[in-house]
């Protein structure tokens, strides 16, 4: 099938330039992580009793309400760097994909905490009963859909590796050859 050049982005054999784009565009809306974050888990920790007193006092909930401050620091600074970038016309690095390397797991992991903090009150997802409506179990729930969006951390994590750190790639034998020409792609 032939693609009209008014239907067609970008100059002709460029199409894989305009994916990465849109990968990126994607990496950089999903990397920016939605929900609950930092300032909510830090509320919770100020109005949540444990066993041995104020959540907010424990040595382990300061360590970690630490390290997903830093975490957001990171990724809100990350995120400057892509706008500006972009707002320069340039074409952003692996940024976006380092931000989604620390975004989904981060969205993960701090609900799981706060949902163990919670208690039997964790288990809940009901908007109405369960502690702060919910908003750690649900993004539990979805933080897994945010690892594989955009591409899985594996993939993303290839990239950095390659892209940022200068390791070597994977060995490709079919690297070069287009993929029309792949034994699997051929019709039999």
């Amino acid at each position: 099938m032939r693609v009209p050049d008014s239907q067609r982005l970008g100059d002709v054999g460029e199409g894989w330039k305009v994916s990465l784009t849109t990968l990126m565009n994607e990496r950089l809306a999903i990397g920016q992580g939605a929900g609950v974050d930092y300032s909510e888990l830090l509320k919770l920790a100020r109005d949540t009793d444990l066993e041995n007193g104020p959540a907010i006092k424990d040595s382990n909930v300061r360590e970690k309400l630490a390290d997903w401050y830093v975490q957001t620091q990171g990724l809100k600074y990350t995120k400057f760097r892509t706008l500006t970038a972009l707002s320069k016309g340039q074409v952003p690095g692996a940024e976006s994909s380092i931000g989604k390397i620390v975004s989904g797991p981060k969205m993960q992991d701090l609900a799981s905490f706060a949902m163990d903090m919670q208690g039997q009150g964790g288990i809940m997802q009901d908007v109405e009963e369960s502690p702060m409506a919910g908003a750690f179990q649900n993004q539990w729930i979805g933080a897994a859909g945010y690892r594989i969006a955009g591409g899985t951390d594996e993939i993303l994590r290839n990239i950095v590796s390659e892209q940022v750190l200068g390791l070597p790639q994977d060995i490709r034998v079919d690297k070069t050859v287009p993929f029309n020409e792949l034994a699997s792609s051929k019709k039999s």
